[in-house]
């Protein structure tokens, strides 16, 4: 009997201990990121920090590690549904798992472009085409690790990011981007 309770009562402990949800994307750097942490300046590309984050051409020609989440800035320009041959350039998309990011904000061409996966409920809805069609052909500020994703260089397992409506970085060079304040 003293068996019995003893095992039942390290059952109930360890069934306890398993049910904690865990939500790695819940830290305090993985939304539109908090308005008082944004007094930095952007003032450069090529380092995947968030003051000197990599544009879509770093990150296509990186060597992927896969570990380290990096910042990366692009336009949204559209959705790949399954594949980026399905690729879709317009704002009738009705895929919510990814977008496509661009250096360039009227890109039509999936070589110019990388997919970002969009796996969580809230980065869906923070990010997807679909729910933010008043950011397409917008700038975008994603925090995410670099990875294959859709047989592609790509972002996964985004973890911030931040829409910079307004700011034009094909018509900025890097160096010049100081002066706009985020």
């Amino acid at each position: 009997m003293l068996l019995r309770k003893r095992n039942s009562l390290l059952l109930l402990c360890l069934l306890f201990a398993c049910c904690q949800k865990i939500d790695p994307t819940d830290e305090t750097d993985n939304t539109a990121a908090d308005d008082s942490e944004l007094t930095a300046k952007i003032i450069g590309s090529g380092e995947g920090s968030r003051v000197r984050p990599y544009t879509v051409t770093d990150i296509c020609s990186l060597e992927l590690s896969g570990s380290e989440a990096v910042w990366v800035m692009g336009y949204m320009v559209g959705t790949a549904p399954r594949s980026m041959n399905n690729a879709v350039f317009t704002i009738d998309a009705e895929n919510q798992s990814n977008l496509l990011l661009s250096s360039d904000s009227l890109c039509t061409d999936i070589d110019h472009c990388i997919p970002v996966e969009l796996s969580t409920a809230k980065n869906k809805a923070n990010f997807s085409l679909p729910t933010n069609i008043e950011h397409f052909h917008q700038c975008l500020l994603i925090k995410g690790i670099p990875s294959n994703y859709l047989y592609r260089k790509g972002l996964r397992s985004i973890f911030a990011g931040l829409w910079m409506d307004g700011f034009d970085i094909s018509t900025v060079a890097p160096s010049e981007w100081g002066s706009i304040k985020i």
